[in-house]
């Protein structure tokens, strides 16, 4: 446990040293939150305005005209929030690439990069809000059993899709050349160790955990400071949201670097990527010394 926390602050810190020489990386999670929260806004209001909510209303969840309008519109909000995530994402993994490999990205670069591969995030957006729906579909046909498999298959999906993003955008591969790159690379390199992957989402976990101490510091003060203390913890919250999508960006990319090149990336030092990096046998030899 105490390895696994060491790791993760490694992941952390050394990914964070290199956010601080491009700071404007920060921008591209900051508009992904606020045009998800536009679109949601907007596919609210033109639900209500047609009538389309009242019509599902009506319906009812256990019709046939029910489910089909009910999980139509959940794939519209799917497709259009991964589109949203996606495009940003794919500004913050260019940026990182070109300062790990020595420039100087600028807010443009990311830009020009999500506007270069737009077809690509249109069709992959596509296939995640379908991946999406059906796991949603899962979980509510068997409800407690449905929601465990929907959660396992969720989570698979979500390894072996690691790195289509990076192979999509740097080695312009279609979405079925993405995924199966995606996967042979965490095969080959990963294996047992992916509990490295989860460094920043760890470090974020616990510094998350922290925030909870701006309401209860509040509660023992007065109901308005524990108000007050509970608006800091949503704000604190929601700028920790933003630099673990800007940090994970620019590990994964250096991950995706790593793993291509198998050179050392710059920014991260020689301990880190013989450890957070190792091979599945390394890994497997590794832990059984461990627990002999």
């Amino acid at each position: 446990m105490l390895t696994t926390i060491r790791r993760s602050y490694a992941i952390f810190v050394q990914s964070l040293g290199v956010l601080r020489q491009d700071k404007e990386i920060l921008l591209f999670p900051i508009l992904s939150g606020l045009f998800t929260l536009v679109a949601m806004a907007g596919l609210i209001f033109g639900g209500v305005v047609t009538g389309f909510f009242q019509r599902l209303a009506e319906s009812g969840d256990r019709s046939l005209e029910g489910n089909l309008l009910g999980y139509g519109a959940l794939f519209v909000w799917y497709f259009v929030s991964w589109f949203i995530v996606l495009f940003f994402n794919v500004g913050v993994v260019a940026c990182a690439r070109i300062r790990l490999e020595g420039g100087d990205p600028t807010v443009a670069d990311g830009f020009r990069a999500a506007r270069e591969n737009l077809k690509a995030i249109v069709v992959w957006a596509l296939i995640s809000a379908t991946v999406g729906l059906i796991l949603r579909m899962i979980a509510e046909r068997s409800k407690l059993i449905g929601a465990l498999i929907a959660k396992f298959l969720g989570a698979a999906w979500a390894v072996a899709t690691y790195f289509v993003v990076p192979v999509m955008i740097f080695e312009k591969s279609g979405p079925r050349e993405s995924m199966k790159s995606s996967t042979e690379m965490i095969s080959r390199t990963w294996g047992e160790s992916l509990v490295a992957a989860a460094g920043v989402g760890i470090m974020i976990m616990l510094l998350g955990i922290g925030g909870l101490a701006f309401p209860i510091l509040g509660f023992l003060i007065s109901a308005t400071a524990a108000v007050v203390g509970l608006g800091v913890m949503v704000l604190y919250w929601i700028a920790l949201a933003i630099l673990s999508s800007a940090l994970t960006g620019i590990y994964r990319t250096g991950l995706y670097l790593y793993v291509k090149d198998g050179r050392q990336i710059p920014g991260f030092d020689d301990g880190f990527a013989r450890t957070a990096f190792a091979t599945k046998g390394k890994a497997t030899a590794a832990a059984w010394t461990a627990a002999g």
